[in-house]
């Protein structure tokens, strides 16, 4: 059993004892009649518990390219960077961009260029 395996194991138990305590802890503030404590507490475990229930190691993993485009959304390139379509420049957050009529994202600046 390599390391990794076994750190993952840990994990997974960890993960496992914190939503049994948060699902007893959203019990006995309900008994208590503290009703935001046992609400919190009970997203907490719903929210650990699907974590561990589930086969992915998250969201973003089993969100992948295929995923994307059949929502519309592009993937990145290799470095988590989005690219304009034709310079090629990477599109930093806050710039303006707009899809192109092929539905590429590209700069409002070589959109507006290239018309």
């Amino acid at each position: 059993m390599e390391l990794s395996e076994k750190l993952g194991d840990r994990s997974r138990l960890v993960r496992v004892v914190l939503t049994a305590v948060l699902a007893v802890v959203a019990l006995q503030s309900f008994r208590k009649r503290k009703r935001t404590r046992g609400v919190v507490a009970g997203l907490g475990a719903a929210a650990l518990g699907y974590t561990v229930s589930s086969e992915s190691g998250g969201v973003v993993e089993s969100l992948g390219g295929e995923a994307l485009e059949s929502i519309g959304a592009e993937s990145t390139a290799e470095g988590g960077e989005l690219r304009c379509a034709y310079c090629g420049e990477p599109i930093v957050p806050g710039e303006r961009r707009k899809p192109n009529e092929d539905g590429e994202t590209v700069h409002e600046a070589c959109l507006e260029a290239t018309a």
